[in-house]
């Protein structure tokens, strides 16, 4: 009978137990999974009754892109012109101003075939604290563009900076530069090729600076609010 009880509780402890990591590091299909910024936990669980603001910053206009030899594209294959939306958003409670979060929503969209009107394809979250180091890195990523590589070197490099749902970098093949800009569950986007990802706005690397200068509106406008309550 002692048995019996006992390998009766051995099989619940297993059912109850939590489904164990997968040795590659995924998680298992069951695992819910988190929201990947400090702003999007605090408005699902730190914020009710919750007011959410949206505060459009600037929109960066990306003109077609003319590759040049990159896998999956052929040379002189133009890309349709496209559009980087930034806003900052902020959540308070409701009675208490002072409990509130400050982000970063980007947004990415393409040119319509044949209205040639912005279309969404993505859209990603930086937490405030994040943005400057964004910042510095895509400035960072303008100059590193432009250096010239050496004979002996490597055959591609792939530069890049990730957050939140974000990620901005510059991939260099054989010498010629591409900076892009994808949104999504940048965990999995950040080990795919870039090329292997469809949510991918790519844009000149002559648009960094512009991109950098937006970035820079983006954190004026969170000084900004921080002091407003």
């Amino acid at each position: 009978m002692t048995r019996c009880v006992a390998t009766g509780v051995l099989v619940i402890a297993l059912l109850a137990a939590p489904p164990a990591a997968r040795p590659n590091g995924e998680q298992p299909p069951s695992a819910v999974q988190q929201p990947s910024t400090r702003f999007e936990r605090f408005v699902l669980s730190g914020c009710s009754p919750c007011v959410r603001e949206s505060h459009p910053v600037k929109k960066v206009a990306i003109p077609p892109l003319t590759f040049p030899a990159f896998p999956r594209f052929k040379a002189g294959t133009r890309s349709r012109a496209g559009e980087i939306a930034f806003e900052v958003v902020r959540a308070w409670e409701l009675g208490r101003a002072g409990r509130q979060a400050l982000a970063v929503r980007v947004a990415l969209s393409v040119a319509a075939v044949q209205s040639n009107e912005p279309v969404q394809i993505a859209a990603g979250v930086l937490d405030a604290e994040h943005v400057g180091a964004l910042a510095d890195a895509v400035s960072e990523m303008a100059k590193a563009a432009v250096v010239a590589l050496p004979d002996a070197g490597p055959d591609s490099i792939d530069i890049d900076f990730h957050g939140g749902s974000l990620r901005v970098g510059v991939i260099r093949i054989r010498g010629d530069a591409v900076a892009y800009i994808q949104a999504g569950d940048v965990p999995t986007l950040a080990l795919r090729p870039v090329w292997e990802v469809p949510v991918t706005l790519y844009l000149p690397v002559s648009e960094l600076p512009a991109l950098t200068a937006a970035i820079a509106e983006v954190m004026a406008k969170m000084q900004r609010l921080r002091g407003s309550y």
